[in-house]
This record gives structure tokens, C-alpha cells and sequence, in this order.
């Protein structure tokens, strides 16, 4: 049996190179390593008249020795050891990247502002309004209770109270306009129900200041 024969016996029998092999005991593995013989016993001199100790470091590090059953397994063992901690630490360091690359798209979109624009926001006019009503609040596929927390311009943001219809977003930006004379004056701190359809808020579409009156006409349009 030559040395190539006798190491495939040896990792076939080594159950470490197993699947069902367990865990290896790291700590005794690792010391085992560390405290292994790694002397030469002397060899022949070449003239065959006596022996002469091994002197030369570079020589023993790289003089393969001879197989034996004993040698080869405590020399298989830590190499298995090595290549299951390289096996597990990859296993680690791969989960906290793969939790760090993570796109952005993972992550839910109703914290990006929904936006509106008032109507009548192009210069354009319309007749008076009338009072609004259950019906004609039923017909807007979007409807929330907000209130504003900035005005800049004709920029008006509102951080979204409650939805009764048609989204999940948390603020609102709204682009509006008080030239016409039934434009609401929406004033930061305040309270506003508001109605939307394709984008646009409606100045006669029951856009009105939140009130308990007002909050009971919502609910009946949308919750019953």
C-alpha cells in the first residue's frame, strides 16, 4: 500500500469529513496543534558509517515524513478543524453583509410624502361651491384627516391622522392656492379633512377644517 492509498483510507475513516460528523472541539483542537511534536528522529548519514541529528529548520519544515496511522490522523484532525472554522466563520460573515446589502426597496413605501395639487393651482376659476354632503364625499376615491406641520409658500405638508380612504402614507404634500374665493386657508397646527381624485384636491370636494360636525359627515360618507 503506497502513501496515496493509506491517506484515502484515512479520510474515509476520519469523521470529522463527515456531514453528520459534530461540531469539532475547537479549543482542545487548536491546543493539540500548537503542542504537536514536530521533531525529526535522526537519519543515516549518506556515507553509511553513523547518524547525524537534523540541524537545518528549512529541512524539517519541508521534509515530508513518513505515513503512519498514528502520524497521519493527528496531523487530519487539526486540518479539519481549520477548514470547519473557515466553513462557519464564511457562514457568519456572509449573514451580516447579506443583512447590511439589503436594498432599499425592502423597506415600506408609505414613509415617501403622497402628492397633491390643489385645483385651481394653474390660475384656473371655478363657480361657488356648495355644501358638501355624504354623497358627493363618496364619490373621491382618497380622504384623510391631517394636520398641517409646515407652509412654505404654496407648499403646505400634512402629517396624515387618520385614512378613511384610498392610502396608507404618512404625510402629505400638498401645492395649493387662495386666490379662489372658496379656497380653504389651510394654517399649520390646524386640522383638515381632505378629498383627492387623480392627484388633484378638489376645492369643492369637502376639503374643510376638522370639527366634530365635519368628522361625523366623513365617517358617514366612508365607514358605513
Amino acid at each position: 500500500m503506497n502513501d496515496l492509498e493509506l491517506l484515502a483510507r484515512l479520510k474515509a475513516a476520519d469523521p470529522a469529513l463527515t456531514s453528520d460528523a459534530p461540531l469539532p472541539d475547537v479549543n482542545r483542537l487548536v491546543e493539540a496543534t500548537m503542542t504537536i511534536d514536530t521533531g525529526t528522529r535522526p537519519e543515516k548519514s549518506t556515507n553509511g558509517t553513523g547518524t547525524r541529528p537534523e540541524t537545518s529548520s528549512v529541512e524539517t519544515a519541508t521534509r515530508p515524513a513518513k505515513s503512519t496511522l498514528g502520524g497521519g490522523r493527528r496531523r487530519l484532525l487539526p486540518m479539519a478543524a481549520a477548514a470547519a472554522l473557515l466553513v462557519v466563520g464564511g457562514g457568519v460573515t456572509w449573514g451580516v453583509m447579506a443583512a447590511d446589502e439589503r436594498p432599499d426597496s425592502a423597506r415600506s413605501s408609505s414613509t415617501a410624502p403622497l402628492a397633491l395639487t390643489a385645483e385651481g393651482a394653474d390660475g384656473a376659476t371655478q363657480a361657488l361651491c356648495v355644501e358638501a354632503t355624504v354623497d358627493l364625499l363618496r364619490g373621491y376615491p382618497v380622504a384623510f384627516e391631517g394636520t398641517v406641520t409646515s407652509e412654505e409658500g404654496l407648499r403646505v405638508d400634512l402629517r396624515v391622522d387618520h385614512w378613511f380612504r384610498g392610502g396608507d402614507a404618512t404625510t402629505v404634500r400638498l401645492t395649493h392656492h387662495e386666490l379662489h374665493p372658496e379656497a380653504i386657508a389651510l394654517k399649520v397646527g390646524q386640522r383638515y379633512l381632505v378629498t383627492a381624485e387623480d392627484g388633484v384636491v378638489p376645492i369643492c370636494g369637502g376639503t374643510i377644517e376638522a370639527t366634530e360636525e365635519t368628522r361625523s359627515l366623513y365617517r358617514r360618507a366612508f365607514e358605513n
